[in-house]
């Protein structure tokens, strides 16, 4: 059962102990009823695409397969593929990883963010085990392999795309609300299917009483905002004062929304190190509209924390790049009597990549002839939130 408690918190204590640290044979009994999920997963390595025939038309509502089984799968093929490297059965371990690696990929062909997020989690756990086989040196070089790999590996701009959409298939009404000219009990019955089915999304249930107050208020807080806002944007005070101010208060926070939605999408099709200060911005501008209690736009509380999914993204590059570095250096060093580089510019036979979170180098130090470091540039921001790779590097003797 790869859902049991206790064997799931095995496997990861044993992922965290070196291989020869391991009881083989306890390990490999409780990855025997992983045996038929590994065979699965070899399967559907064979496919070209998945189709997870999701209700997509649900919006925020969508159901979205329970994602932690799939983690816990993937964790026990991590820790088989360790056990093959460590029984010097690198070709087996390397299918392994490519299976793997096509499952985080299909996982996140789902419609949803929260499947690109597990997919891209699911593509760094298997990327840990390239640092398994560059330890072995019977291992074969994977450079070109690495660098064959998608790019990025974990596209989200499908998922973001439809998080954009997501809004409309909600609350379809939406689409529309410009271009009709609805009576205050019509306005007013949208407003309170926007504050129900917010409640639903939220899990944040109201008393009878408010539930029916709510609308209405909403309203009130924000008509003043609203007449000055649509004024702006060019409606005559006549158009504005035959709408009902339900209407009026809807098309002044749809609109609102669209322009800051559109302002913070629009930038993760640049990459990652170019777009950071912009989407920073953004977000800072979004923190304006996010105001206590009735006033402010309520929209934009449906958007996703957006800087931290393509910041994801960029260091799940950064894990291919600083791979596809060691690797580099694994090759010179085989070329050169097992000495290091001096510095990278002495790797000239393949290139060396660059950080796609900064745009910088990596930063490379030959500290004697049998070692060496890599890392990573420090990233912008605040400290707490660096989780900058570091790497020491040695030569076996």
């Amino acid at each position: 059962n790869s859902d049991s408690d206790e064997m799931n918190e095995n496997i990861m204590k044993w992922l965290a102990l070196p291989v020869e640290q391991l009881d083989q044979k306890e390990v490999k009994e409780t990855l025997l009823s992983f045996s038929s999920c590994f065979h699965q997963i070899e399967l559907a390595a064979q496919c070209n695409y998945c189709n997870w025939e999701l209700p997509v038309e649900d919006g925020y509502a969508m159901a979205i397969p329970d994602l932690s089984t799939f983690r816990n799968i993937i964790r026990a093929l991590q820790l088989q593929i360790r056990l093959k490297i460590a029984d010097g059965k690198t070709d087996q371990a390397l299918k392994m990883m490519s299976e793997g690696m096509y499952m985080g990929r299909c996982i996140a062909e789902g419609p949803s963010i929260i499947q690109s997020l597990v997919g891209n989690a699911i593509e760094a756990l298997m990327l840990k085990e390239v640092e398994e086989i560059a330890q072995n040196a019977q291992s074969p070089n994977l450079y070109w392999a690495l660098t064959s790999l998608p790019n990025p590996l974990i596209d989200m701009r499908h998922s973001l795309q439809y998080e954009h959409e997501s809004i409309f298939m909600a609350f379809p009404q939406l689409r529309t609300v410009e271009k009709q000219v609805l009576t205050p009990e019509q306005a007013l019955q949208i407003i309170s299917d926007f504050w129900n089915k917010m409640g639903s999304l939220t899990g944040e249930g109201y008393n009878v009483k408010l539930k029916e107050l709510v609308p209405a208020i909403w309203v009130m807080a924000n008509y003043s905002d609203a007449k000055k806002y649509l004024a702006d944007k060019g409606y005559s005070k006549e158009r504005i004062e035959k709408m009902p101010a339900a209407q009026t208060v809807l098309i002044y926070q749809k609109q609102q929304y669209m322009e800051i939605s559109d302002n913070m999408y629009k930038w993760f099709n640049i990459p990652y190190y170019q777009s950071r200060p912009y989407i920073e911005e953004a977000e800072k501008q979004l923190s304006n509209f996010n105001v206590e209690g009735l006033r402010g736009n309520v929209f934009t509380f449906l958007l996703p924390a957006l800087y931290r999914v393509v910041l994801l993204q960029a260091r799940g590059e950064r894990n291919v790049a600083m791979l596809r570095t060691i690797e580099a250096i694994r090759m010179f060093a085989a070329g050169h009597s097992g000495q290091f580089p001096e510095n990278l510019e002495k790797i000239t036979s393949v290139p060396i990549p660059t950080d796609p979170v900064t745009g910088k180098h990596f930063i490379y130090n030959l500290t004697d002839k049998q070692n060496a470091r890599l890392e990573a540039p420090v990233e912008p921001g605040p400290e707490e939130n660096q989780q900058r790779p570091v790497y020491v590097l040695s030569i076996k003797q």
